[in-house]
């Protein structure tokens, strides 16, 4: 079977020259022909009912958008990294594969509200809404959240017809679980809506957020399409993208990894955001961990030559590329590995459906700059391969992974594979090749920024910003499996690169779309955080952060530091933990050279090493324990402000736990010591960066 079928081609009429193909094809050319290595693990013993040709304008009001693109349901999404987008997608294609619901995927920010009550019953809104941090909305549901707000404040509202479903992602770590999700469905439900089955909590401390999902969704599809009037029946798979080949031109605006038309025509301005990043020179690249077989990486960015501004306290996102291992791995599996520089159009037969790629790119650029190749398979994806393996034993293997959600997790998950390694153990090099190419772009997700933690203070680094990242490789020792973390691992190839072309084999490529990339920069942009010091720099603060949880502890240290001289600092107590003095111990000499920058007794750091000592770990928590008296002063007398910075999972509910006992010990507290630290919490004085 060809890899594109009919239904995949668009007919492209357009004038090619030789001599700029060739130029063209010299420039795109990048991945070695050098074959991957043995797979990771052992051999295992046409679309229908899109609507098209819709040319009027998009609409911010709801109504006018669902009768303008004819669907009777609209899917908005609340998404901060991308995940509740990719679901969205998931839910309206299902929706039409299975029961001829046509859905329109819609951002939360791209539309008013004013009409969402008087909606009729004949269409139906689904909301899939991630929670951020503790509690918020995500930046693009923001003025959907205020919007709930005002709304709660009536009394008189009448929304009978209306009919929704909700999904929520968060995580159980966080006080505020699923909060976004919560305050939607009881704001809607208040004002007399109907929701239609039941509200889905996807939970992501445990790794369940698929399969909470999918749940959901085999709950909630069969009722929403009955209130609509649509019943179940066999169709053929949906793909709603389309892509043709075509041949190298200078008329068509090809894109080779860049993130927008600015970067490709090298007109470079802010502001910077995660659509438009800023490529930042890296200024200092060091390893900071002493003697430990674990890699930490101190990074700096240059950023004095642009207007990008920070403030200590936020993060800073960096976007990152695909190694060439797995770029290859995932060409060859799927058949594309000659055709790596193959030049395509990537379009869509329903015109809502946001594209995940340039118009124009190549193979090896999309793989290699946009798609999330190495993320982590999911059922969804195995189920949706089903149909298109010809291996009557594979499909049933990849059947049988689909449904069984134990199977899954033990046979596929926990081993931490991507899709093109995981199908390596199905052993046929041309197993996969008649997978649509556009039904595998259309189901992996693109390659999103991670988040770090700046771990240096805007006042006195104001044209320089840092990061400090474990680099992330977990080892599986059943089938000898390294998983390494896509951003870490990236900057890791960046940081050898910089101490010399001979410190190690490349592992990725570096030079960056059209070899741009001659002085070594990463494409980044700030997050804004509420991660913040006390305005005056008198307030005592006390800092917990175990591990990297030290990287923006390292910036407040400095910044009350820096304004000591005119502004005298408060109390500053920092309690950090690391596994041993001589391995792991993050910026000593500098903890050492800030204490002279206060006066004495003003700055003092508890180090827990849980490893020094054999016999007996030692974390922050029980560093907390020992300095209980201050610390009952500090808040309870002194207005303190807390920060914990670290894992969310164990970390920060151990802290919390015993915060909540030492206030609770206190002679003259008389009260529910967890209830005042969740006070001090909604009061902004107990603040969380965790993970």
């Amino acid at each position: 079977m060809d890899i594109f079928s009919p239904a995949d081609v668009l007919v492209l009429k357009v004038a090619f020259g030789a001599s700029v193909a060739y130029g063209v094809q010299k420039l795109i050319s990048h991945t070695s022909q050098k074959p991957v290595v043995e797979p990771l693990i052992p051999p295992r013993s046409k679309t229908s009912n899109l609507t098209s040709n819709i040319l009027a304008t998009p609409s911010r009001n709801i109504k006018t958008e669902l009768k303008r693109t004819r669907k009777s349901c609209m899917i908005f999404y609340g998404s901060q990294t991308g995940t509740a987008e990719k679901l969205a997608s998931i839910f309206a294609k299902e929706a039409l594969f299975r029961f001829g619901v046509e859905g329109l995927v819609a951002d939360l920010d791209n539309f008013d509200y004013d009409d969402l009550l008087s909606l009729s019953e004949e269409n139906v809104l689904v909301f899939l809404l991630a929670t951020y941090g503790e509690g918020d909305p995500t930046d693009n549901s923001i003025s959907f959240d205020r919007y709930c707000a005002n709304l709660r404040s009536k009394t008189d509202l009448q929304a009978h017809n209306l009919h929704y479903a909700s999904f929520g992602l968060g995580n159980s770590s966080y006080q505020f679980y699923n909060e976004m999700i919560k305050r939607v469905d009881s704001t809607l439900s208040g004002a007399g809506a109907h929701r239609i089955g039941s509200a889905g909590l996807g939970d992501d401390a445990d790794g369940s957020l698929e399969d909470d999902f999918l749940t959901w969704k085999d709950e909630t599809l069969p009722q929403l399409a009955n209130h609509l009037g649509f019943t179940e029946q066999e169709r053929a798979p949906i793909v709603n993208l389309v892509i043709s080949e075509t041949k190298s031109s200078s008329s068509i605006p090809l894109f080779l990894g860049e993130p927008n038309a600015a970067h490709r025509k090298g007109k470079l301005r802010g502001p910077w955001t995660n659509s438009n990043p800023l490529p930042a020179r890296i200024s200092e690249s060091r390893e900071v961990f002493q003697n430990s077989p674990r890699k930490c990486l101190h990074v700096a960015f240059d950023i004095s030559d642009s207007t990008m501004t920070y403030e200590t306290g936020d993060h800073l996102g960096v976007s990152p590329e695909n190694s060439n291992r797995e770029v290859e791995r995932f060409l060859r599996i799927f058949g594309l590995f000659e055709k790596k520089d193959s030049i395509f159009n990537i379009g869509s037969e329903d015109p809502t459906v946001k594209l995940p790629l340039p118009a124009y790119t190549t193979y090896d650029a999309a793989t290699r700059y946009y798609l999330d190749i190495c993320a982590p398979i999911s059922r969804y994806i195995l189920g949706s391969l089903v149909s298109y393996c010809s291996d009557e034993v594979t499909k049933a293997e990849l059947l049988r992974l689909s449904k069984d959600n134990v199977a899954f997790e033990k046979e596929v998950k926990n081993l931490c594979l991507n899709l093109a390694q995981f199908l390596e153990g199905f052993g046929s090099s041309t197993l996969w090749n008649s997978v649509p190419i556009s039904l595998l772009f259309e189901m992996i997700g693109k390659l999103q920024p991670r988040y770090y933690s700046i771990s240096s203070s805007s006042l006195q680094s104001r044209k320089c910003i840092s990061i400090t990242a474990v680099v992330e490789t977990q080892k599986n020792d059943e089938w000898s499996h390294e998983f390494k973390g896509v951003a870490t691992n990236y900057l890791l190839a960046q940081h050898f690169q910089i101490r010399g072309p001979n410190a190690l084999e490349p592992t990725h490529l570096l030079s960056g779309p059209r070899f741009r990339n001659t002085a070594m920069s990463s494409l980044i942009h700030v997050r804004r955080s509420k991660f913040r010091l006390p305005k005056m720099n008198s307030v005592p603060i006390i800092m917990i952060g175990p591990g990297t949880g030290i990287a923006p502890f390292r910036a407040f240290v400095q910044e009350r530091a820096w304004q000591n001289s005119a502004h005298p600092a408060g109390r500053t107590i920092l309690f950090y933990g690391c596994r041993r003095r001589n391995e792991d111990f993050l910026y000593e000499e500098e903890w050492r050279q800030l204490e002279t920058s206060f006066k004495p007794g003003t700055f003092s750091m508890h180090v827990a090493f849980s490893r020094q000592d054999p016999t007996k770990k030692v974390y922050v928590q029980h560093l907390l324990n020992q300095q209980a008296e201050e610390l009952r002063e500090l808040i309870l007398r002194q207005n303190a402000c807390v920060y914990v910075c670290g894992d969310a999972q164990r970390m920060a509910k151990d802290v919390f736990t015993a915060m909540a006992q030492i206030i609770g010990e206190d002679n003259a507290f008389d009260g529910d010591s967890q209830a005042y630290l969740k006070t001090l919490k909604k009061n902004k004085r107990w603040l969380e960066d965790v993970w």
